[in-house]
Order: structure tokens, then sequence, then C-alpha cells
């Protein structure tokens, strides 16, 4: 399912925004390196889940036959290590990505992750920050402290901040409920991206006073983008504002068995 933001930006139902006139598919935190490491954790991710992803990548470039793929975040947390097999799989993925001459740019958020294990082999040389046209990709955790844009009728895409909003819905019993959904958000300045991996949720619920008036935004569920009226939003309940993350492996367990 596609919603047209204006003549030069589509919203994707896949997670994905394609710029047609620039013919540039682009993802965030897509987390390529994250496939063969899983699968030999304890707790390894269902085959489906890693598989849909997949799915989801080449389908888009079949559908869109881009010349360009500008992939925003880390291929996997800080560009880390890899793991046995998990180097082929990244440099086999790249292969198809790049496949017939197709451009692949990675942006990322921070200096230091400019380089690491996973990008070797890749082709790839991170940048801070991409321009297709008149917008500029980023990856940012960070919504209304953009500086100002230039040209001024392109806008920032930004795929660092993880757009989540609190939405109500009736329950199993008709109580009321709460859904947590992913969103594509335009902020009149900026293009704010769901992550393309489902797992990489954000965190903290953006609450729609906050956002400008001219704000507009369309969540997420299942395969579909509908459109949010944040003017008509009921205000998010406090326990819901902020979602507990989970704890690192290694740390903080010395106080938990205190």
């Amino acid at each position: 399912m596609q919603v047209q933001l204006n003549d030069d930006v589509v919203l994707d139902s896949r997670r994905a925004v394609w710029l047609p006139r620039y013919k540039t598919l682009v993802l965030s935190d897509l987390f390529f390196g994250l496939g063969a490491s899983r699968r030999r954790r304890p707790d390894p991710m269902p085959a489906t889940p890693q598989m849909e992803i997949w799915e989801r990548v080449f389908s888009l470039i079949d559908d869109y036959a881009p010349e360009q793929v500008a992939l925003l975040g880390d291929l996997k947390p800080s560009q880390g290590t890899v793991e046995g097999d998990e180097a082929e799989e990244l440099r086999t993925i790249f292969r198809k990505l790049k496949a017939g001459g197709r451009k692949v740019v990675q942006v990322v958020g921070h200096p230091e992750r400019s380089s690491g294990p996973a990008l070797e082999g890749t082709g790839i040389e991170p940048v801070e920050q991409h321009r297709v046209g008149p917008f500029t990709l980023m990856h940012r955790r960070r919504i209304f402290v953009y500086p100002r844009h230039d040209p001024s009728h392109g806008f920032w895409i930004n795929g660092g901040v993880h757009p989540l909003f609190a939405v109500p819905a009736p329950g199993p019993m008709a109580e009321p409920d709460w859904l947590r959904l992913p969103a594509f958000l335009y902020t009149g300045f900026a293009l704010v991206m769901p992550p393309f991996v489902s797992y990489a949720q954000g965190f903290e619920v953006i609450q729609p006073e906050r956002l400008p008036r001219q704000a507009k935004a369309w969540k997420l569920l299942a395969d579909r983008l509908s459109p949010l009226d944040l003017g008509e939003l009921p205000p998010t309940p406090e326990h819901l504002r902020t979602l507990t993350r989970p704890p690192r492996k290694g740390k903080d367990t010395g106080k938990a068995e205190e």
C-alpha cells in the first residue's frame, strides 16, 4: 500500500520511502548483519521474520527498480563484529543490492560508526548525510532541532527516531485499550521513517500536542497505512509514554542478584 506525500515522495507500507523522480529507495535500520549471529543465539530469531525482511527488501526492488538504495543506520549495531558465515551473508546481500550497477549508500548517525567489521567486503563507505535532489537523508535521534534546510523546498528524511504513537482501540471484551503503532511522521520540515525491522521499534511514544500544527502521520498496521488524526488523538496515558528497554546481557546482573 502506498501514500503519496507529494509528487516526489511516496510512503510504502513495507516501511520504505520511494523518491520516484530520483529513482531512490530509502530504508531505515535494516540491520542486515543480524541474520547469522541471531541464528546462533540461545534465543534465535524465528526464521520466518528474518525471511520476511529479505522478501520485503527484494519485492521493493522488483516493484520500483531503483537506481539507488539508501540505507539509514548501521548494518548491525555499531557496525560490529561478524560471526562465522555472517560476513559472506553480508557480501551476498550487497551483491544483490548492487546488481545491474545499482548504487548503494549508507547514512550513519555517528562518526564513530562510519567503519566496522560488518562493512568489510561490502564496498560501502558510510556518510553522515546524503543529498537526493532537494532532500537530505540523515539518521539522528532528534526531531525538532534540525538546522534550516537548504533548499527551502526540500526537507530532511530521518531514520533515527522510530515514530511510535499510542492509539485508543477496543480490547477483546470491548473494554478501552491502547495500541502502540509505528508510523511515518511528517513535521513540515522533516519526514521521519519507521524502522524497516519491526523489532527495532521506538521506546518513546510521540505526544501529538508537542508536534507542529502542520504535522501529519500515517500509522502502520499489518500491511496497511492509514492517516492518524493527530488533533483528535487523546493524551497518551502516562504509563504508556515510555517503553522499558530490555537490559543488555552482561549488564546490571549484579544488581539484579542483590
